[in-house]
């Protein structure tokens, strides 16, 4: 079954009746969270293509633009009446978001550290989004190690490279690169 179709079956209707101290709210309808999640993924798309062909900025934008689809499925923004213990989306629909969600941060954390002037704390940042939906995401460990490392935070930068060995269920070629030069930093500070 389609993503949309899932959309379509399993959302939650609530009637935007309004309140006395609240002007009446804008019903979130179906097809308007269809069109966001097919737009997100058409984004992601976009940016994964962008990516390939060495085209970082606009990658950059093409997943931003994602997330910004993505956010406008959540049930506290099309629904807000509902406040934050809402029924809103259903699980099945919320994972789907969540899975794009998790993607996107990903992806927008390997551009930045494809960029000569990398913000190390926002790919920990990104990275630290994706394993809050994706705890066991290897490649999510991993750029958050190689910030940590570029950061001078080696000890930090080697646990999380341990963790993603274990999880991967042992290393990759840029794995062992990050943990001899985490060992080798290590070694050197020691030293002095």
């Amino acid at each position: 079954m389609a993503d949309t179709e899932v959309l379509s079956q399993k959302m939650v209707e609530m009637p935007a009746a309004p309140t006395p101290n609240k002007p009446p709210v804008r019903r979130a309808s179906i097809e308007t969270i269809n069109e966001n999640l097919e737009q997100a993924k058409i984004c992601k798309q976009e940016g994964n293509a962008l990516y390939n062909d060495g085209q970082i900025k606009p990658a950059i934008r093409k997943y931003h633009q994602c997330l910004l689809h993505l956010r406008a499925c959540q049930a506290r923004y099309d629904m807000p009446q509902l406040g934050p213990g809402g029924l809103g989306l259903d699980k099945e629909v919320q994972d789907v978001v969540d899975k794009v969600q998790a993607e996107c941060y990903n992806n927008l954390a390997a551009c930045l550290l494809k960029q000569p002037k990398c913000d190390y704390n926002r790919v920990v940042q990104y990275s630290n989004k994706v394993l809050c939906l994706q705890p066991n995401n290897v490649k999510a460990m991993f750029r958050k190690a190689v910030a940590h490392y570029n950061m001078g935070n080696y000890r930090v930068a080697q646990t999380y490279l341990n963790d993603a060995v274990k999880m991967r269920k042992g290393p990759d070629a840029m794995m062992k690169k990050y943990l001899d030069l985490c060992a080798e930093a290590e070694s050197s500070s020691n030293k002095k």
